[in-house]
């Protein structure tokens, strides 16, 4: 349905077609648009929810010296939006001047766009807020006695005046895209547009942690910054106080480039770049550029899909970088990309170097055998005395891959497999269930493979893609039977730090983890209570890390993949729970493991992995020169 200003409009319109039509006058299908319908469409591109808004002022209040900004919200910014900060302040012709398109202190002449030190340049964030809101600025340089404020209702009816007010600038917008309906619909509930105004609030806190930030919701206080914070503390406002004693300092310098910052370890991973910010001169901003240095300085530190948590901080010269490319300032063009690529990619990677000589995949580094040319160390393969005995347990249910064939070949055959002869002699019955005889285990290799004899050779499984294929199985087996997985209450609540555009998705989100067997609800303005979990995971050396995970992928994936979805949040909670690499098993584990491997019959794991490979004796026979 149409609303009564889109009907009015429409009945004009017509009126004065047909007023044309009748007098058979000529009118030029090219013409100038008014003042106020120009300011509209230019505000499209600079305004576009109440958060854009914030972005815009709070550049301002920065530009104007301030050391303190406080922004006040009613109805996420959707009836009023009020930023006040302790500025420089405006003279009454500045004032008057402010709201009129292209209109800024920041910029002279065509020079000055080639060296662009300031936030905020353009001159088009105030005349466009004015023209699709009620639009009011008071403000007062500290050494005049009285201030000016001017008004304009929507781009129309300008007014300045005198007024008595404290040193600084109050900006207010009120009723906004009260008179443009079909733009106020696209705003979302209050709760989301105050998690976009918090972001962006939190953003620049870091970026300018000098100046103190308050945002206020309603009356309500939601977010304080702590001016003065330095090294990882200056980052709490973005990943939170639980993550900043484990990040790494990042330092690179070059002639004309320098760059600091903060990044988690590897094993703090998410599954969502929002949690990674990159700041130009203190600008935030986005890089294409800068993501791919930062992923290929990760790349063989994470698996796939995986994103770091932190921020780099980049000083570059004003003139070796173009900022004038997006209409929202946030994406910009260096004049050396090449030059911007290697010093964060270097700086990335010598952070992590410490990482990689202190933790080998496999511990300790084994002793150089001059014969063989191998590296070879007792001790880590872990192999039990009895190692050698033949097992009796094993199920005869399950695949694995043949060394002689590209398809899988079926070495132990299920219940409804035939046998052929040439197999009796491995097989006899007992108790209904197949049992393979001449399987027998020999170890484990570096903690993370176990080592086994096979009619066909040596069978290597990797024992956490095994476990990890067993438990998504199951997973989706309970699923696909009940369409929930069954949830253990916490007797304490894992608390997690989360943003606020999170915590305003909730309810979008918390029926997708309920299915899990996961119930969250917020815990304050920047917080959400795990209240259960399904009980596999509760056992989970990291369970707070876990769901929180699980909330990055939620919202990270398209929507309209729901199946993909549940396979991907399936198959996280299956990693997390699985045997880990490197973690030392006993025999009885080891044949615990197989014969649940054996009996789902998994080849697998759900990140597309083989589980286990088969060097047959034919190619052992000829490494070693032998004939069969």
């Amino acid at each position: 349905m149409f609303d009564i200003h889109e009907l009015r409009l429409r009945k004009e319109i017509s009126h004065w077609n047909e007023q044309i039509r009748q007098t058979g006058i000529h009118v030029s299908k090219i013409h100038i648009l008014p003042p106020h319908i120009a300011n509209q469409i230019a505000a499209g591109e600079v305004v576009e929810r109440p958060a854009s808004i914030v972005k815009e002022l709070l550049e301002n209040s920065i530009d104007a010296g301030a050391e303190r900004i406080r922004v006040e919200l009613e109805d996420g910014g959707k009836h009023l939006i009020r930023v006040t900060d302790d500025g420089a302040g405006l003279e009454k012709e500045d004032i008057d001047l402010a709201v009129e398109r292209h209109a800024t202190s920041k910029i002279k002449d065509e020079a000055d766009l080639a060296v662009i030190c300031t936030m905020g340049f353009r001159g088009e964030a105030l005349s466009s807020i004015g023209a699709v809101s009620r639009l009011s600025i008071t403000s007062r340089p500290s050494d005049n006695i009285e201030g000016w404020r001017v008004r304009v209702d929507f781009g129309r009816d300008k007014k300045t005046m005198a007024a008595g007010c404290p040193s600084g600038t109050t900006v207010e917008v009120e009723d906004l895209f009260l008179e443009i309906p079909a733009r106020r619909r696209f705003l979302k509930r209050r709760q989301t547009e105050l998690g976009h105004i918090s972001q962006i609030v939190r953003t620049l806190s870091v970026g300018f942690p000098k100046i103190l930030f308050e945002l206020l919701s309603d009356g309500k206080e939601t977010f304080r910054s702590r001016p003065g914070c330095e090294g990882p503390q200056r980052l709490w406002p973005l990943i939170g106080d639980q993550l900043v004693p484990q990040m790494l300092p990042v330092e690179g310098k070059s002639r004309e480039i320098l760059v600091s910052g903060y990044v988690t370890p590897p094993e703090e991973a998410r599954a969502s770049s929002k949690s990674f910010y990159f700041f130009l001169n203190q600008r935030p901003i986005n890089s294409r550029l800068l993501w791919k240095a930062l992923n290929q300085a990760y790349r063989g530190f994470m698996m796939k899909n995986s994103y770091p948590m932190g921020a780099l901080f980049l000083e570059v010269q004003p003139d070796q970088v173009d900022v004038n490319v997006h209409p929202a300032k946030q994406e910009v063009r260096f004049h050396d990309s090449d030059a911007i690529y290697r010093i964060v990619y270097h700086s990335v990677q010598r952070a992590l170097e410490g990482i990689k000589v202190g933790a080998a995949p496999f511990g300790k580094t084994g002793a150089r055998s001059e014969e063989a040319g191998l590296s070879i160390d007792q001790q880590e393969l872990d192999i039990p005395p009895d190692a050698f005995q033949v097992s009796e347990e094993f199920p005869a249910y399950g695949e694995f891959p043949s060394s002689g064939q590209d398809q899988k070949t079926a070495l132990i055959p299920g219940p409804d497999t035939p046998v052929s002869p040439d197999q009796e002699h491995h097989i006899h019955k007992s108790d209904g269930a197949h049992l393979w005889r001449d399987f027998r285990i020999l170890g484990q290799l570096a903690k993370s493979y176990i080592l086994a004899e096979g009619p066909d050779g040596l069978v290597l499984v990797d024992q956490h893609a095994a476990h990890e294929a067993i438990i998504f199985k199951r997973l989706n087996q309970q699923i696909a039977r009940t369409d929930a997985l069954d949830a253990q209450p916490l007797v304490f609540p894992e608390v997690l730090e989360r943003n606020q555009e999170d915590i305003a998705k909730l309810p979008e989100i918390c029926p997708i983890l309920n299915r899990l067997g996961i119930t969250i609800e917020p815990f304050g303005h920047s917080q959400v209570a795990v209240r259960s979990v399904p009980d596999f995971v509760a056992s989970c050396p990291k369970t707070s890390e876990v769901v929180s995970e699980l909330i990055d992928r939620i919202l990270s994936f398209p929507e309209q993949d729901v199946k993909g979805l549940v396979h991907d949040l399936l198959a996280s909670m299956a990693c997390h729970s699985a045997i880990k690499a490197n973690h030392h098993l006993e025999l009885q584990e080891m044949n615990a493991l197989l014969r649940e491997l054996l009996s789902e019959k998994v080849t697998h794991c759900p990140h597309g992995r083989p589980v286990s490979q088969v060097l047959g004796f034919s190619e052992i026979e000829r490494r070693f020169g032998r004939k069969r």
